[in-house]
This record gives structure tokens, C-alpha cells and sequence, in this order.
């Protein structure tokens, strides 16, 4: 689908933005001002529905009931958003933004972004922890929580930290150097990432404390990039490895011959991008690793997919993410 976000019910894109963080990067929404409440967000970002659930039923001249298996539908337009089970655990759209809630009002967060992507299937709500740090001269990273469900079983309710590069609004993976930096349990140590299933109850309050709301995870983002950023590459570093990050993502027709990959628009335009094209290059303090890693972003979120929301929803919680964290695995091995 080349243009995801949804449509509100009164015909907007159904999805807002924080003034005071200027426009973002897709460049969509409804802009609102500083310290605006959660109702308000609701009501701008589109988030103002239920998602309720039906039996689903057919009839062959008789009407039967399939056991176990209920539709999804929206509270405001009846609109049906997928067929799943009946043990399927809904995190409403209005528990996203109350989850930051409590983060606004007594631990500094600002919201500064909110929406609903295809139809209403997927919800999210992205907010700034603080002010960020440089991580090479004037080049300042900001953290943020991102917090996501969906309601067709696409996407665990996944909460995670992210960061934006402010030069260029792009979005980075906050790799922390651990192991394991994705759980799909709310107990244990700070993590980057936590998913939980569909099958699970969503306990907010867990969720939030194994983040690190300490700022542990961004602690840990701030050293790996910073030695990035020291670490120079050289043309030939550079090609091998945007060569290893793409050949896995190519897929020829099936009968066609296996391309030359260093001749694919994916990596003739990254290698483009970290030789000089990049946004903020001159910040980045010429050819090193986290030149190359900030290339792999601005691909990722500013020209790769047919549309600003197709990017974004690549970028966040597709292939796009899975690339930028790949990325940041590969620069850190260097």
C-alpha cells in the first residue's frame, strides 16, 4: 500500500505532531502545542476509537458461528481490521498514549508524535526522553520511546528505544552492545527492546521499568556511537560492508540470474550517500563508521519506499528497522 497512514473521521491523516519538535521527517499530521494534553492528542492523532470484537459467522442458507475466531472491527467507523482468535489481547489505542501518561507528568517525557497506520490496524506514539547529547561535534542524537501494537497480528505490542538524529530527523536503532537486547518478557534487566505477544497481558507498568527509564539503554547508544564516530573506513571498508548488508536483501525473480549487487540503486545510492551526498555530513567528521550508519538512516527514511508514510512504517516497524539494526551490528563489529 503506497500511502498507510489512516484517515481520521473527519477526513484528516490521523496522525499529530509537537510543535516545539518541529515538522517531522514525513512531513504529516496535525501540529500541536507544546504541552498539549493526552485528550487532545487522542482527538489530533486520530486515536479517538475502540477496537471491539465480534463472532465471526457465516451462512450457507443457515447462519453458523466459526468457534474461536472473532473479527476486529473499529468503534467509530465498524470498519473490520483482521480475523483472529479469541484469545487474542487487545491493547487499545488509548492504553498507547496513557502508557506515556505518567512519563509526561512525572519523569520529563514529551509526546511528540502519534497515529494510526492502514486503516486503523496499527497504533503508535513516539516520545523524547530529553534534549540528547552530540555525539561528534554539533551532531546531536535524541532519545526517544516508541511504543506500538496492532490489531491484525503483524506486530507484537513492542516498546522499544529509538533515537533521531537531529540534522536530518533520521531514526536510529539505540543499540546498546548487549547480547540480548530484545525480550519478549517485562521482567529482568533494562533491554532495548520488549515485545509482547498478543497472547500476553500487557502490563504497562513493567514495561516501563524494564526500558530503564534511568536512561541506561541511551547510556549504553551514546558510548557505541561515539566510537563510531572515531572509527575511520576507507573506501574499500565502506564497499564491503554495504555489500554484506545488501546482498542478503536481494531476491532475484525466480529463473533470473543472481545480480551484481554493487550495481543495484540500493548500493550505489548508500555508497553516494556516506562519500559525501549524505545530510550532515560535514558534521560527522568525514568517512567513518558513523558516517556510514547515518547513510544506511537517511536511505532508510528518506528514500527508500513510494511514500513518506510507507517509509515511515518500514522505517519503524519493517524491513527498514531490520536493515538500520543490521547496520549498526555490522559498523559495531568494525
Amino acid at each position: 500500500m503506497a500511502h498507510l497512514i489512516a484517515t481520521a473521521a473527519d477526513g484528516r491523516n490521523a496522525i499529530a505532531y509537537a510543535q516545539s519538535g518541529g515538522v517531522p521527517w514525513h512531513g504529516l499530521g496535525q501540529a500541536l502545542t507544546a504541552g498539549a494534553d493526552i485528550e487532545t492528542w487522542r482527538r489530533e492523532a486520530g486515536l479517538d476509537f475502540t477496537v471491539l470484537n465480534a463472532p465471526v459467522q457465516f451462512t450457507n442458507g443457515e447462519l453458523h458461528t466459526f468457534e474461536g475466531r472473532n473479527v476486529l472491527y473499529r468503534s467509530d467507523t465498524n470498519k473490520p481490521l483482521s480475523v483472529v482468535s479469541d484469545k487474542y489481547r487487545v491493547v487499545q489505542p488509548t492504553e498507547v498514549l496513557d502508557f506515556f501518561k505518567k512519563l509526561t507528568e512525572s519523569a520529563g517525557f514529551e509526546l511528540e508524535t502519534a497515529g494510526v497506520l492502514d486503516e486503523g490496524r496499527k497504533v503508535w506514539a513516539l516520545a523524547k526522553v530529553n534534549d540528547g547529547a552530540p555525539i561528534i561535534g554539533q551532531d546531536i542524537v535524541r532519545p526517544y520511546v516508541l511504543l506500538a501494537t496492532s490489531f491484525d497480528a503483524t506486530l507484537s505490542t513492542t516498546a522499544k528505544w529509538t533515537g533521531v538524529r537531529t540534522v536530518c530527523n533520521n531514526t536510529l536503532s539505540l543499540a546498546t552492545g548487549k547480547t540480548n537486547t530484545e525480550s519478549d518478557k517485562t521482567t529482568g534487566a533494562v533491554v532495548q527492546s520488549i515485545k509482547v505477544t498478543h497472547s500476553e497481558r500487557f502490563d504497562a507498568v513493567a514495561v516501563r521499568q524494564q526500558l530503564g527509564i534511568v536512561l541506561t539503554a541511551w547510556d549504553r547508544f551514546q558510548v557505541n556511537a561515539r566510537l563510531l564516530a572515531e572509527k575511520e573506513l576507507s573506501p574499500e571498508d565502506a564497499d564491503e560492508l554495504t555489500y554484506t548488508l545488501i546482498e542478503p536483501t536481494i531476491n532475484p525473480p525466480k529463473g533470473q540470474p543472481f545480480p551484481d549487487v554493487r550495481k543495484t540503486r540500493n548500493y550505489r545510492r548508500i555508497i553516494e550517500l556516506f562519500s559525501g551526498e549524505a545530510i550532515g555530513y560535514d558534521l560527522a567528521g568525514g568517512n567513518t563508521a558513523w558516517s556510514w550508519l547515518n547513510a544506511i538512516t537517511q536511505f532508510v527514511d528518506h528514500e527508500r519506499g513510494r511514500s513518506a508514510s510507507s517509509r515511515m512504517n518500514s522505517a519503524w516497524f519493517g524491513t527498514g528497522d531490520a536493515l538500520k539494526s543490521r547496520a549498526f551490528e555490522l559498523a559495531l563489529a568494525v
